[in-house]
This record gives C-alpha cells, structure tokens and sequence, in this order.
C-alpha cells in the first residue's frame, strides 16, 4: 500500500510539472534587445584659466601686491568683471634665502568663449603676467544636455528594435523594460582649437576668423527590451 501511494505521488507531481512548464511555454511573448546610444557635441560656455602670481619668479623683485594690481588692471582692459568672474584659489609662501619669504597666489577666472580668452591672454601677457593656463571647461547646461542625450539614446533603441522587426515582417510593441548605463562626458579635440597662449591664439586666428575652443562631447548608452508583434 505504501508503494502505491508513493507511485501515485510522483506520478502527481511530474503531471503538476508537466502542466506547468506546458503553461510556462504558452505564455511565451516574442520580444527584442537592443542598445541605444547618443552623442551631442556643444561648444563649451565656461572656459576656466589659472592664473599664478609668485615673487619667485621675478626673485622677489616684483611684490605679490604690485603683481596683483597689474593682474586687475590688465583683466579690465579686457573686458572682465573681477569681482563676479575671479576667484582665488590658493595662497602661500615660501622662504627665500634669509629671513625673507615670497609670496603666491593662484587664482581661477571664468570666462564664456575663445574670444574673451585670447583678450584676456593678451592683456595679462602685456602686463608680464604669463603664468596663465587653461585649466577645464564646461557648459552652464550640463544637466538638460544630459537629458537630450538620454531621450536621443531611447529614440536610437527603439529605431533600432523597429528595424530589426521590420527585417523579419514584424512590428514592435510597447517598451516593458529600459537599463540606464552612464553617460561619459569628455572634450573633443580639434586643430587649432585649444590656444596655450596668445601668440598661438593670434596665429590660429589669423588662419581661420571663426575658430573656436574645443568641443565637449556627451555620450549616453543604454538598453531596451520591446515586445514583437507577430501578426
């Protein structure tokens, strides 16, 4: 009796089994996979630059405080609001020699394009003041590029899933599942588009009147899962 009813258990449970993977296979649902991708490339509108004032460099002839005053001078003649666009960054000092010390201090400028930049290299470069460099840049709307990638990338899924559908006569259906990746975002080189110093920025000026700073280049990827329409 013991055996028969062991018998009769398993036969039970290998139909439930059966049923359910028979179940299981009916309500499979034809879908695609597919990666979206975008780009956008934007010129940038905020340029920083270092600027570096040090005694060292004149031997401690020229006081940080003279520097400074040069420095402000220079920055208005081209055209620069100090008080809203320069900001200090460090300061410090360094002894030299006996019982005397030179004075530093860098200092961070905002600006909004390649023309204000090759201004101000200018000016501070009449003033003596050649310790200035490009340090980033960006774009005062990261967030709603970022935003245009993303939509772009989505829009690139689906064209993608809808072609692939159409390749084998079928169409898609609703989006049920999106992956978020990452968004990178990076500056794109071009040929004479990042100036060191005036004297190149006046020379890439002269060979082409509209050159611009480099672009920034934002690329978002993700994935997307679409129903198939087989009918």
């Amino acid at each position: 009796m013991k055996k028969i009813f062991i018998s009769l258990s398993v036969i039970l449970l290998m139909s439930v089994i059966a049923v359910s993977a028979s179940a299981q296979t009916a309500e499979m649902i034809p879908t695609v996979a597919v990666n979206g991708q975008s780009q956008i490339r934007v010129l940038p509108d905020e340029i920083f630059l270092s600027i570096t004032l040090d005694e060292s460099d004149t031997k401690g002839r020229l006081p940080i405080e003279e520097q400074r005053q040069k420095m402000f001078s220079a920055l208005k003649r081209a055209g620069v609001d100090a008080e809203k666009q320069l900001s200090v960054q460090d300061m410090s000092s360094s002894y030299f020699r006996r019982r005397q010390s030179l004075a530093a201090t860098r200092y961070e400028l905002k600006l909004t394009s390649a023309e204000a930049v090759r201004r101000v290299f200018d000016a501070l470069d009449v003033a003596g003041i050649t310790n200035v460099n490009v340090t980033r840049t960006s774009h005062s709307d990261m967030e709603g590029l970022r935003s245009e990638a993303r939509q772009k990338a989505i829009q690139n899924a689906q064209q993608r899933a809808r072609e692939l559908a159409e390749a084998i006569g079928q169409s898609i259906g609703a989006c049920y599942e999106i992956s978020d990746y990452t968004t990178s975002v990076q500056p794109v080189y071009r040929k004479n588009m990042l100036m060191a110093t005036a004297a190149v920025m006046d020379e890439a000026a002269m060979e082409e009147p509209n050159v611009q700073f480099e672009q920034i280049e934002i690329t978002y990827s993700l994935s997307a899962k679409f129903y198939l329409n087989t009918k």
